[in-house]
């Protein structure tokens, strides 16, 4: 069961950083779809107490930094990382942040670096997607036991 739920993690992630690629939007039936699905997973397998504080704590220090000092970070960023901290929890929505943060900083070192052009703006989505799937998976095999 845990599959299906990995594999529409997976796929609701990918349609929201495509959709952020284009179009700089990321459509919030989908984001209302991964929180929804993460959630019940939550409920199911993991503390719905986390998953509540997953929601909340990472997504409104980033709304407060947005607020405060004019970050330009999109809204539906922060919602998308709601989304996510209802499948892995406050503490590794932190990481998913800090690791979503650290892959576009070497993107934009890379793309400024190599094309010799400023980036005006970068889609975070995608960076927030790998980190989580990356988080994810790593929570797994974390509770399989599997790591020595």
């Amino acid at each position: 069961m845990k599959i299906w739920f990995a594999a529409g993690l997976i796929l609701l992630l990918l349609i929201c950083s495509i959709n952020d690629i284009r179009s700089r939007i990321i459509p919030n039936r989908f984001v209302i779809m991964l929180s929804i699905l993460g959630l019940l997973h939550s409920w199911l397998y993991f503390s719905l107490a986390d998953a509540l504080l997953g929601i909340l704590i990472p997504s409104v220090l980033l709304f407060l930094i947005r607020s405060r000092w004019n970050f330009h970070v999109g809204a539906g960023d922060i919602k998308l990382l709601s989304a996510i901290g209802a499948w892995v929890g406050w503490y590794a929505n932190i990481y998913v942040l800090l690791a979503g943060s650290v892959l576009a900083l070497i993107y934009v070192g890379g793309v400024c670096g190599l094309r010799h052009r400023k980036v005006a703006s970068v889609p975070f989505a995608p960076f927030l997607s790998a980190a989580a799937i990356l988080i994810y998976l790593g929570v797994i095999i974390l509770q399989l036991n599997l790591l020595p």
